[in-house]
């Protein structure tokens, strides 16, 4: 197969676990909050850290986390939406044989 319509198959199949979804929801929230807080810095190292906490709370612990966090906490890319990128990633590589049934 593709790499793309692995990656494809691969999402839809772990979007439809709840976690990841919820996983989403929390990583679009911090950047966008974090993009508010950009001047508030913070503000917006607390926010990455809670951010951090809770996506290994729901996905459990992830090492392409850590880098996203490394990320954020550089002043300029911020403004990346590196904790939404990463969890659409995560979710778009999960192997099919690592999702519980």
């Amino acid at each position: 197969m593709r790499p793309i319509k692995i990656f494809i198959n691969n999402f839809t199949t772990t979007w439809k676990q709840p976690r990841w979804r919820w996983a989403l929801l929390f990583a679009l929230i911090s950047d966008i909050l974090g993009f508010v807080f950009t001047f508030t810095p913070p503000a917006y190292w607390m926010i990455d850290v809670v951010t951090v906490i809770v996506l290994f709370v729901v996905i459990g612990f992830k090492w392409a986390l850590l880098p996203a966090l490394v990320v954020e906490a550089i002043p300029g890319l911020q403004l990346f939406p590196a904790w939404t990128l990463v969890v659409l990633a995560l979710a778009g590589t999960k192997n099919k044989n690592e999702l519980p049934s």
